[in-house]
């Protein structure tokens, strides 16, 4: 089990942005994942702001049986919902268009590179998305925080499209 926090430096009342995974995973007391996370978190809170942009607030929502759970939830754990600068909504769009672009279909097994998939009945290209928008709104979220503290499940992604952050 691998659990990230990306560019992380102890220093007194960093701002550190949580994405969705580890969120429900505490929720949902997935085993590891959960305790770990939760442990994680209980020990940040005491000298950092834990914060979530507006969109996992969103993406929440679905898990908890209604908004007075989901804030409870946010309120027991110190969790801050925070404001996107519209920047970041720019940074976001052009770093999920190069995801788009320079996405390649490979086996997950074996590694080999597929060619592109055409629908049969209308020769069209398919794309199969594995992140989406929300994920690099995410990013693009912690990016404009000072520190650009980041606790996700999806380390290696992150590093990949917001370079200035660092998996650990």
């Amino acid at each position: 089990m691998i659990i990230w926090l990306i560019n992380f430096v102890a220093e007194p009342m960093n701002n550190i942005v949580i994405d969705t995974n580890p969120l429900v995973y505490i929720d949902h007391d997935v085993t590891d994942f959960g305790k770990n996370y939760a442990m994680l978190l209980g020990e940040l809170c005491k000298r950092n702001a834990l914060l979530i942009p507006k969109i996992v607030y969103g993406e929440l929502s679905l898990i908890f049986e209604d908004e007075k759970e989901l804030n409870d939830f946010l309120s027991d754990t110190g969790i801050i919902i925070g404001e996107t600068k519209p920047e970041s909504y720019v940074i976001a769009a052009k770093r999920w268009e190069k995801y788009n672009r320079r996405r390649v279909l490979m086996c997950t097994k074996c590694g080999k590179k597929l060619g592109k998939l055409i629908c049969k009945k209308c020769n069209s290209g398919i794309k199969i998305r594995q992140h989406i928008l929300s994920d690099f709104l995410i990013g693009a979220y912690a990016l404009q925080m000072k520190g650009r503290n980041l606790i996700t499940n999806d380390g290696g992604y992150f590093s990949s499209y917001f370079p200035t952050f660092c998996a650990h």
